[in-house]
């Protein structure tokens, strides 16, 4: 009996003994997994300190934190275009840059906002608005190497401001202070990509719209 007690009690603690031994390896995986959350976070929001900190560095006119945010709203009300490859946003010397392609806003091969570029148009300036309500506006017109080939314009300078300008006046329609606003055209010559390549080409069409830190009243020397 007291053989029977004996074994049983050294099984009760070698039982005992494993549960005890495996709770800090449990313990140990849940910490060492919150630290790599905690670790995450971090990276990320260093990441952001260090885009500020570099935009502040190069950039003392610009309003940083004010363009951050400013792109941050714009990423997340333009996220399916975004996604599906219609447009991109940077934040540059010249302030908050919105890239659109071309097929998004114009009738193939005309200078004229189609129906959807018009509804494009309303949604990004709807955000700009609240945001950048007293921001001077340039709009930049771009081609690819072959507008003429194909659309027998004089040339690729004329193509690219005809549309840039089109944009401009839309805004003037809406509503956009005219002081803000200016129209440029590129042509070719400052391609996004290589003109080689069909994917190239459809990127190099493109309208950039670029908000300034420069306000109405209040220009940066």
């Amino acid at each position: 009996m007291k053989r029977l007690f004996l074994f049983s009690l050294a099984v009760f603690l070698a039982t005992c003994g494993g549960c005890a031994h495996g709770r800090p390896k449990q313990s140990q995986a849940q910490a060492y997994e919150a630290l790599a959350q905690k670790f995450e976070l971090a990276k990320k929001e260093n990441a952001e300190l260090k885009k500020e900190l570099t935009l502040y560095r190069n950039l003392k006119h610009l309003d940083v934190r004010q363009f951050v945010q400013g792109a941050d709203i714009f990423e997340k009300a333009l996220a399916d275009d975004i996604a599906a490859g219609n447009i991109w946003l940077r934040v540059s010397d010249r302030g908050l840059v919105i890239t659109i392609a071309s097929e998004k806003l114009f009738i193939s091969g005309s200078a004229s906002l189609s129906d959807e570029g018009k509804a494009f148009l309303d949604k990004i300036f709807s955000v700009a608005a609240g945001h950048f309500p007293e921001n001077y506006i340039y709009v930049e017109g771009h081609t690819d190497n072959q507008s003429l080939a194909v659309f027998e314009w004089k040339s690729d300078w004329d193509f690219s401001f005809a549309r840039a300008l089109a944009v401009v006046e839309y805004l003037k329609q809406k509503g956009v202070d005219p002081l803000r606003l200016s129209a440029s055209g590129f042509g070719q010559y400052r391609p996004r990509a290589s003109n080689e390549t069909k994917e190239g080409r459809r990127l190099n069409r493109r309208i950039e719209i670029i908000i300034s830190p420069q306000k109405v009243g209040h220009l940066v020397e």
